[in-house]
């Protein structure tokens, strides 16, 4: 007698790996290697210099955040800083010389002699620049105005790491900086070798107006002398 014919179903049979491909490694994973820019936790202790407060505080605050720093101190001038230097040792300092330019060697020195391992960073918050190379004022480097926190934070760690002076770009402000009509004259003077007294009778002012003029004029140009500044002249006064 016929039977219907039983519907056949297509069974998948369990695929059992070869344990040999599929066995764990006995072979333990090679170690992760640390960062090259890391820093442990809490390492570094940091002072910000800065006779502006929003400008030391906003420091401050930025440095704080990273995990790495344990403490940082604030200072508004230069026998404050010392003296904090001189207490509490810390590893890397935020000097601004937007009122120094230049002349900044002097407080370097000052804050070495305090605590000689301290690496020192110079910054501006306008347009001063050193007007000299960083290490020959006594610091690894400088951080003009306009960088980035990113660009602040990266170099902490570096001066913490290195100890060494770094390759930090300096800017210059575009168009050079903004010189008063009077400043302006004086700088002409310079550029021909005239003195402050000859400069002051030309332009019927005192010897002594005309040095504090002369002064500020070689913080904005982030020079050193009168010889550096009529050097710059020509460039600064055809901008």
């Amino acid at each position: 007698m016929p039977t219907a014919e039983m519907p056949t179903a297509e069974v998948e049979l369990p695929q059992f790996a070869d344990p040999r491909l599929d066995a764990p490694s006995l072979v333990a994973a090679p170690p992760v290697e640390p960062a090259l820019d890391a820093l442990p936790n809490s390492s570094v202790r940091a002072i910000v210099i800065d006779a502006h407060a929003p400008s030391r505080i906003g420091l401050a605050a930025l440095l704080e955040e990273q995990p790495w720093i344990e403490r940082c101190l604030l200072a508004s001038g230069s026998e404050e800083s010392v003296t904090l230097t001189r207490r509490h040792r810390p590893d890397v300092a935020l000097l601004d010389i937007s009122q120094t330019g230049p002349f900044a060697g002097s407080i370097t020195a000052a804050i070495h002699a305090a605590h000689p391992g301290v690496q020192i960073l110079l910054t501006s918050r306008c347009r001063t620049t050193p007007g000299a190379p960083p290490a020959s004022l006594g610091a690894v480097g400088f951080l003009p105005a306009g960088v980035t926190g990113e660009d602040v934070v990266d170099s902490v760690r570096a001066a913490v790491l290195s100890g060494e002076p770094l390759d930090l770009p300096i800017a210059v402000p575009a168009g050079g900086p903004a010189l008063s009509d009077r400043e302006r004259e004086i700088l002409v003077l310079l550029g021909t070798g005239a003195t402050n007294r000859e400069i002051a009778e030309r332009l019927h002012l005192g010897p002594d107006s005309v040095k504090k003029s002369a002064t500020g004029l070689y913080r904005k140009l982030g020079v050193r002398n009168r010889t550096e500044a009529a050097q710059r002249a020509a460039t600064v006064l055809a901008a």
